[in-house]
């Protein structure tokens, strides 16, 4: 028994070996010749545990420079590709790691991201007013299911965080988490502090785009007149100062 254990070993270990010195760049290309991947690596080097790409592009989204990984090969026996990687977003530097099973399940974790107010609009194409500050992204899990909405659980930090319409309005430090509940629903959570406005409430999002928006937005004695009245253009005043803001609908509508 013995015997066999250890003739095993020294069979997966020259495996390992092997395929850990193929070039990735003779991977990547073999595999792009065969199939219709979406996404395409230029600059490859390295090898398949242990590489990295000049940029990824993908249809729609904006490149990625620099993306390197190093692939665990013992999860492969769990039928599963994990890999830690890192690249950068427009110069943001983004970490964090993926693993895709045999099924076909995306997954990703530890997601960690800096990016400046200006990037983040320019990602999110955003087209109402200006952003400044920096967003803090913790990613603790994310499930891409074939259908209906990522399993998430995920936390977002606006510091220094300022929206400029007519009038620049300074948010302070805004706290946003994101979790998907028994109903396969996205729910968000917002709140901040030492700001011109407190802001408190919750969205949700289900898999057919519907959202549900309820927020609280209470001016602070640094709101200026002008902060206040742009805020009764769009939400309901309440007895103790506070706007409300309700609304229901869908992101089809928007075009989103």
């Amino acid at each position: 028994m013995k015997k066999r254990y250890y003739i095993l070993i020294a069979v997966l270990s020259y495996l390992f070996f092997t395929l850990g010195n193929i070039p990735a760049a003779k991977v990547i290309s073999l595999v792009d010749k065969n199939t219709k991947l979406p996404v395409k690596l230029y600059g490859v080097q390295g090898s398949i545990w242990n590489g990295s790409a000049e940029k990824v592009m993908t249809q729609g989204q904006p490149p990625i420079d620099n993306l390197q990984w190093s692939i665990n090969p013992a999860m492969l026996f769990l039928a599963q590709l994990n890999a830690k990687i890192n690249g950068s977003i427009k110069n943001q530097n983004i970490t964090g790691k993926l693993n895709v099973s045999a099924f076909g399940t995306i997954s990703a974790s530890d997601i960690r991201a800096r990016i400046n107010a200006p990037v983040m609009q320019e990602l999110i194409q955003m087209p109402l007013g200006e952003l400044d500050g920096v967003f803090n992204i913790d990613i603790e899990n994310l499930v891409i299911e074939p259908q209906g909405n990522p399993l998430v659980k995920a936390n977002l930090k606006w510091k220094n965080a300022k929206l400029t319409m007519v009038e620049t309005v300074d948010l302070g430090f805004v706290d946003l988490s994101v979790t998907t509940n028994e109903n396969n629903q996205l729910i968000a959570k917002i709140s901040n502090k030492k700001g011109q406005l407190l802001i408190d409430g919750t969205a949700g999002l289900d898999a057919k785009k519907a959202y549900d928006l309820n927020l609280r937005i209470t001016p602070e004695e640094s709101a200026t007149d002008n902060i206040r009245q742009s805020m009764a253009m769009f939400a309901k005043r309440q007895s103790d100062g506070s706007y409300l803001v309700k609304r229901k609908g869908n992101l089809r509508e928007l075009g989103l």
